[in-house]
């Protein structure tokens, strides 16, 4: 009988040195590979929770119209009036799993082949997550319930109607987001009103011939309506790469017009574009990723945020073994939610299409 090799005995170990080694790759590669999550992740009004079944806090839907002017002998009723609700966000949980067959295992015995076929694994799972939150992450409506939300569901490209947060749009119209409805400043929450129109495209990004660009225009007033003077640096713009490369071509279409980029290296090194507008990054995903061909979002980080759970997030669970498989598994878990305290403070244009 040969001797046994102390190291095959280790095995268990190595895996999970292995996996434990490999977890910030797979979080830089799955979390930091996504331009949306990059940002929310890196933000510094990221928000993390131990626990629980879900984020709730206060709205002001109402109007205190209790300060009034008074003279001598003026005799007041005080009153209560319906000032706040409750929005509510589930926390949602997904798992990746990392299984190797007993018989694939034992096929590549041996420390240095067991290490490969981890890292192997490990490769399939983070391409598998990446484009499984690439999915989530642009989806316009829960393909299932159990679904975290996306961030076409929190700023749609029309937010007349909708249940978010337990309240419907429809007819809680300050709980949208801001949209163009082809007015010289179309309304968000300020004035608290309901007379927005129509969500309308923006059309060409610019006139090559006049040298001038509507699209420019509209994002000032995209952002000074929602920014109502906050500070560049809690917003960042996310769009589709095409659009993103019309606002690069300012610089040529319009000779005085400069873009600027920034030097942050969480987006410059991941390929997520790095062009500014008034000092705010414009980053891009692609179509084939799920983002919406022709629309911009205007993202406030400081109010719509990524909320995880902290024991729970790019974390394995402990290995498993299925009781009719030969195999391990591990899974790669991750809790948490995309929410927004303030819809009114992010905007919207869609429908832009190439400079004419």
């Amino acid at each position: 009988m040969a001797d046994v090799d102390i190291t095959d005995s280790l095995v268990d170990e190595r895996v999970a040195t292995c996996l434990d080694e490999l977890l910030p790759t797979v979080y830089n590669e799955v979390a930091l590979g996504n331009p949306l999550i990059n940002q929310l992740e890196m933000s510094s009004h990221k928000e993390e929770r131990n626990g629980g079944a879900r984020v709730r806090f206060p709205v002001r839907f109402g109007k205190n119209t209790s300060t009034k002017s008074f003279g001598k002998g003026t005799v007041r009723t005080p009153a209560q009036p319906a000032l706040l609700g409750f929005a509510y966000f589930n926390f949602k949980q997904m798992a990746g799993e990392w299984a190797v067959d007993w018989v694939e295992e034992r096929e590549q015995a041996g420390s240095g082949n067991v290490i490969d076929l981890v890292g192997q694994r490990v490769q399939a799972l983070i391409e598998d997550s990446r484009e499984y939150l690439n999915t989530l992450m642009w989806q316009s409506a829960l393909t299932s319930p159990d679904d975290m939300n996306g961030l076409p569901l929190i700023i749609p490209t029309d937010p007349r109607t909708g249940i978010m947060a337990g309240f419907d749009r429809a007819s809680r119209y300050w709980w949208r987001n801001w949209y163009w409805d082809n007015t010289s400043l179309s309304v968000g929450r300020h004035p608290i009103n309901s007379t927005a129109g129509v969500p309308v495209a923006i059309g060409a990004f610019g006139d090559i011939t006049n040298k001038y660009s509507n699209c420019l225009k509209r994002m000032q007033t995209c952002y000074n309506s929602i920014s109502m003077g906050e500070r560049a640096s809690d917003y960042m713009v996310i769009t589709d790469q095409a659009v993103y490369e019309m606002y690069c071509d300012l610089q040529q279409h319009m000779g005085t017009f400069t873009v600027t980029y920034t030097k942050d290296d969480t987006i410059t090194k991941y390929e997520f574009g790095g062009a500014q507008f008034r000092g705010m990054p414009i980053l891009y995903d692609t179509i084939q990723n799920g983002a919406e061909s022709g629309v911009m979002r205007f993202v406030n980080k400081r109010v719509t945020k990524l909320i995880t759970d902290s024991g729970a997030w790019f974390v394995w669970s402990s290995e498993r073994v299925p009781y009719n498989q030969f195999a391990r598994v591990r899974y790669l878990m991750l809790r948490g939610q995309l929410i927004t305290y303030a819809p009114w403070k992010n905007g919207i244009l869609q429908g832009i299409t190439a400079w004419a």
